[in-house]
């Protein structure tokens, strides 16, 4: 895997894990499946944090949640949520920060 797809695969886990994308169940037992959509990574920009080599990096993408209840296709955006976050990574690729630019 080259290091720009994995550099890809890890910032999509972390925001999975952050925004806890997947299927889940409300307290009613309604379903709803939340979704990573038109992700957008920036260039790598170098820099020093806490006294070693890192970069920073400008991820934009959208978090679709579907629910079981039909709604008509103007509300989309009721259901799309915009990000913008700040990520910050080592020479091995590891996740150091993770900032939302909201």
């Amino acid at each position: 895997m080259s290091e720009k797809n994995l550099l890809e695969q890890k910032i999509r886990e972390k925001i999975s894990e952050v925004y806890k994308l997947g299927e889940h169940a409300g307290g009613g037992g309604h379903l709803s499946y939340r979704s990573l959509s038109d992700l957008s990574i920036g260039e790598p920009k170098e820099f020093s944090f806490q006294g070693k080599k890192a970069f920073e990096i400008i991820c934009e993408y959208k978090i679709y949640t579907e629910t079981e209840f039909m709604h008509p296709p103007d509300m989309e955006d009721l259901f799309t949520e915009k990000h913008k976050d700040k990520i910050i990574i080592d020479e091995e690729l590891n996740i150091l920060d993770f900032i939302d630019l909201r």
